[in-house]
């Protein structure tokens, strides 16, 4: 049997769903992906360091501007 118009329009928004990256990180996330811990990042984010955005009694650490900081790290222990 042939799949309807609307599961395949469901599949297809899905998959385009799953193509968008996060603007967030958690920050056990983080704290992986930087190789510290969540106490860490959490002091990190208290201290300006990091910028996150708290979502109720979530705290999300901002993904560009932490890949921006790695990025930019990277960049002088090249030097």
């Amino acid at each position: 049997m042939w799949p309807s118009a609307f599961s395949i329009i469901a599949v297809n928004k899905t998959k385009q769903h799953h193509k968008e990256e996060a603007l967030t990180l958690s920050v056990e996330h983080a704290a992986r992906l930087i190789g510290v811990s969540r106490a860490t990042v959490y002091r990190m984010v208290r201290d300006g360091e990091l910028r996150a955005i708290r979502v109720g009694r979530r705290v999300l650490v901002l993904k560009k501007p932490l890949m921006e900081m790695l990025e930019a790290e990277e960049d002088t222990s090249r030097l």
